[in-house]
C-alpha cells in the first residue's frame, strides 16, 4: 500500500511522510512558496537569487549551518536547490543516519540564514547574473519564452532567471523583504520520503520545525496574466529555433493527462514522434526539435519546438503546423495511444525508484494542492481513450489560445504567417 502521512505544525508548516520500506536513503525537501509568477518587474529574479543566498554557506553569517553543512559533506550527502515559477526547493538525500543533519540544515534555510554576508551577496549576484546570462543566450530559453508569448510578462509568463538588470541592482533590504514575507511556515512544505519511522521522525520535526515562529503576513499572490501573443528575437545567429504553443489545462484538471500523452505523441516519443518522422527523417530539417508541457496550479502550457538553419525556418513552420493540424482533424491513432501509455507508465515507475525524484513529485503535487498516488497516475494514464484524446487535442490546438516564440535570423512575417493553423 502506499501511504502519504499529512501532518500540521502548530505554527501552519505542513509536513509529508512517506515510508519507503527496503530503501538505504532518505530524501528531505523544504518548499517555499516563491517563484517567478509571484514576482513584478521590479523583483523578477530575486526568488532565483534569494535560492543561492540561503542554500550556499558561504553567503550567510550563520556559523552553526556552515558547521551543519561541513557534517552533511562528510556523511556523503547530496544537496541542491532549485527555482520555478511557483515555489523553491531546497532537498537533501543521503543515507538515513544523516537525516537529523538534513532537518537541521532545512531549518537553518528556512528561519536562521536571513543575516547575508555583504561582500558574499554581491559576489552571488554575479554568479547568478552568469548563469543568467548562459541561458539568455542559448536556446534553452525558447520553452519560457513560449510561456511569456502565451501568458505575457506576468504569473506563469514571468522568467525564472528574471531580469539582469534587476538582479544587478538589488541590495540586501530587498532579499530581506521577500524572505520575510515569503519565508514563514504557512507558506512552506517539509517532505520526507525512505525507510523511516513515522512517530520517530514527526516527534524530531516537531522539536526543530516548532521553533519556526508563526507570521501573520500577506503571502505571495500571482499576477493576473494577459491574451496569448508573440515573442520575438531577431538575432544575427547562423541557425533558428521556434516554438508553437497553446494553453493547457491546470495539473489537477482531468484533462491535463490526455494533453500530456497528446504532447509527448507529437513531440516526444523518440523516432516515432510526428515531428521527428515528418520534420527530421522525412524532410532532414532539423536534429534538435521536439514537444513539452508544464503544468501549474491554475493553468498550463504545451509546446512544440523546431532548431534549424535560418533559411529553413519557414519551411519547418509550415510543417509543424501541418503535424498539429493533422492531429487535430484526424486525431491520433489507436496504436500511438497505447505505445505512449506503455511509455508514460515507464517513465512514472522509473521516476518513482529514484527517491529524489519522488520526493520532488510529493512536493511538487503538495505545492498546487494534490496528493501524490503513483496509482492515481497510472489510473489515469490507463484510462485515457482515442475518443478523449482526439477531444483534448482538438479542444487544446486552437489559434485562439496559440502563441509563437522565435529566436533568429528570418522573415518575420512570413513566420508569422506560417504558424496559422
Amino acid at each position: 500500500m502506499y501511504d502519504l502521512l499529512n501532518a500540521y505544525l502548530e505554527n501552519g508548516l505542513r509536513v509529508i511522510f512517506h515510508k519507503i520500506p527496503n530503501v538505504s536513503t532518505v530524501s528531505c525537501g523544504l518548499w517555499v512558496r516563491q517563484g517567478s509568477c509571484y514576482e513584478t518587474d521590479s523583483n523578477n529574479g530575486l526568488s532565483h537569487l534569494t535560492e543561492h543566498l540561503l542554500l550556499n554557506p558561504d553567503d550567510t553569517e550563520n556559523i552553526v549551518y556552515k558547521d551543519i553543512l561541513n557534517q552533511i559533506i562528510t556523511e556523503g550527502v547530496y544537496y541542491n536547490a532549485f527555482t520555478t515559477k511557483e515555489y523553491t526547493c531546497y532537498h537533501f538525500t543521503g543515507l538515513k543516519r544523516a537525516l537529523p543533519y538534513c532537518l537541521q540544515a532545512l531549518f537553518h534555510i528556512g528561519v536562521n540564514n536571513r543575516a547575508i554576508n555583504a561582500e558574499a551577496f554581491d559576489k552571488e549576484k554575479q554568479v547568478v547574473i552568469q548563469e543568467a546570462k548562459g541561458f539568455y543566450s542559448s536556446f534553452q530559453q525558447i520553452k519560457e519564452r513560449t510561456s511569456q508569448a502565451l501568458w505575457g510578462n506576468t504569473g506563469v509568463g514571468k522568467i525564472i532567471m528574471g531580469d539582469l538588470a534587476v538582479v544587478g541592482s538589488a541590495t540586501i533590504e530587498q532579499v530581506s523583504e521577500l524572505i520575510d514575507s515569503a519565508y514563514v511556515p504557512e507558506n512552506s512544505l517539509l517532505v520526507v520520503v525512505g525507510n523511516i519511522d513515522y512517530e520517530e521522525e514527526k516527534k524530531n520535526i516537531e522539536d526543530i520545525f516548532s521553533k519556526w515562529e508563526f507570521e501573520n503576513t500577506d503571502l505571495p499572490q500571482e499576477i493576473v496574466n494577459e491574451e496569448p501573443s508573440l515573442f520575438i528575437n531577431n538575432s544575427n545567429s547562423q541557425r533558428s529555433v521556434f516554438s508553437i504553443g497553446f494553453r493547457a489545462p491546470a495539473y489537477s484538471e482531468s484533462s491535463r493527462t490526455a494533453a500530456e500523452m497528446m504532447v509527448r505523441i507529437v513531440g516526444q516519443s523518440g523516432m516515432h514522434s510526428r515531428m521527428i518522422k515528418q520534420l527530421r527523417i522525412k524532410h532532414g530539417l532539423s536534429y534538435n526539435l521536439g514537444s513539452f508541457g508544464s503544468f501549474y496550479k491554475k493553468r498550463g502550457t504545451i509546446g512544440f519546438a523546431v532548431t534549424c538553419d535560418n533559411q529553413r525556418t519557414i519551411e519547418a513552420a509550415k510543417l509543424l503546423i501541418e503535424v498539429l493540424q493533422d492531429a487535430k482533424e484526424n486525431g491520433l491513432t489507436e496504436e500511438e495511444i497505447e505505445r505512449e501509455k506503455k511509455m508514460m507508465e515507464t517513465a512514472l515507475v522509473l521516476s518513482v525508484d529514484s527517491i529524489n525524484d519522488h520526493l520532488r513529485h510529493v512536493g511538487m503535487c503538495a505545492m498546487i494542492g494534490q496528493d501524490f498516488y503513483i496509482e492515481n497516475e497510472l489510473k489515469n494514464i490507463r484510462r485515457i481513450t482515442k475518443a478523449k484524446i482526439d477531444k483534448v487535442t482538438d479542444m487544446l490546438l486552437q489559434n485562439e489560445s496559440m502563441g509563437v516564440a522565435a529566436i533568429g535570423c528570418f522573415d518575420v512575417d512570413k513566420l508569422l504567417s506560417a504558424t496559422t493553423m
